[in-house]
């Protein structure tokens, strides 16, 4: 506690609402107005140290994850670790190509019974089948793929 020598006086001027605030938080507490304004400056003053330190110490974080994460290097390796992705989509996509049209050339050599437009017509649907399921949310696929009584009946619409 500063001795009466340390001390400056000073005046300040508040609004009746603010000393009203500032007399019940003194009541509360058992201290007297002045006490409880000084407490305020102190614990403003004390917080306005710790944002400079604060500011200070990001300002190093900063600095140091940038020294050892370069953006060139951070870049680098997202573009490789997505060109790799895109590389095993390409993979993917070619052999469900093939499946597909294997599945055609199965379907084309069972399907003597029917006529050349019955079949066009049941390769179609089923393409729209496709189309439909890859517009799904992944949410959406796994009830989905659950239903099979859904799954029958689009079948058989094929």
């Amino acid at each position: 506690m500063p001795t009466k020598t340390d001390r400056i006086i000073t005046s300040v001027y508040l609004t009746k609402e603010m000393c009203g605030q500032i007399d019940k938080l003194a009541d509360r507490e058992h201290i007297s107005r002045n006490e409880q304004i000084r407490r305020f400056i102190e614990k403003g003053l004390t917080v306005d140290g710790y944002t400079k330190d604060i500011d200070f110490i990001a300002g190093i974080i900063r600095q140091e994850f940038t020294s050892v994460y370069h953006i060139e290097d951070i870049k680098a390796v997202m573009e490789q670790q997505t060109n790799r992705l895109a590389k095993m989509l390409m993979k993917s996509g070619k052999l469900d190509g093939a499946a597909f049209f294997l599945l055609i050339k199965v379907l084309m050599n069972m399907a003597h019974d029917g006529t050349e437009d019955e079949f066009d017509q049941m390769l179609n649907e089923a393409v729209t089948l496709g189309v439909d399921y890859m517009q799904k949310k992944d949410f959406q696929i796994n009830s989905f793929l659950q239903d099979t009584d859904n799954l029958r009946r689009l079948a058989d619409k094929l």
